[in-house]
């Protein structure tokens, strides 16, 4: 589908919009969701996953811990019965907001009403996770420790207490 609508890719639409206000995403919905029926593909769900990774040592498997997953599926018709699904699956415990954002999915895939609407709620929120990152960034690079004089100080202690 020719997309002229956002230019985010639409693996970062989810990450993007939760760094957007929930209320101003709703806002954009609320104005245009009448204009579709809304229907579920799969019932959403909250959850838990479990995150299993490798040793690098033994190769064994074990698990890093659990985190909270919603996921939702939607389908909107329009009048004219054109059906336009969009799906969502976040690390979140509110599978009303992932139905939200799967709405969103569907509206901004298929370029439906509102899309540059929501678009530039994704670009708002991409550029509100580019900052963080550049954030970021700089704290980790301003604690950044020099361990090579570490190993030099100790030398010198034994040197000094040995003359």
């Amino acid at each position: 589908m020719n997309r002229t609508c956002c230019k985010i890719p639409r693996s970062l639409w989810i990450r993007a919009l939760k760094l957007v206000p929930v209320d101003e995403v709703k806002a954009v919905i609320d104005s245009v969701i009448h204009e579709y029926d809304v229907s579920y593909k799969s019932i959403p769900q909250s959850g838990l996953g479990v995150l299993q990774t490798k040793d690098t040592a033994m190769h064994e498997p074990y698990f890093l811990g659990e985190i909270p997953i919603a996921t939702s599926w939607v389908a909107l018709t329009d009048k004219q019965g054109n059906t336009f699904e969009g799906a969502a699956q976040l690390m979140d415990d509110d599978e009303n907001l992932a139905s939200l954002f799967a709405v969103c999915d569907a509206i901004l895939e298929n370029d439906l009403m509102a899309c540059c609407k929501l678009a530039d709620l994704v670009e708002m929120g991409d550029f509100q996770f580019k900052k963080e990152a550049l954030t970021r960034k700089a704290m980790l690079g301003s604690t950044a420790v020099d361990f090579s004089l570490l190993g030099a100080t100790n030398e010198e202690n034994k040197e000094d207490k040995s003359a």
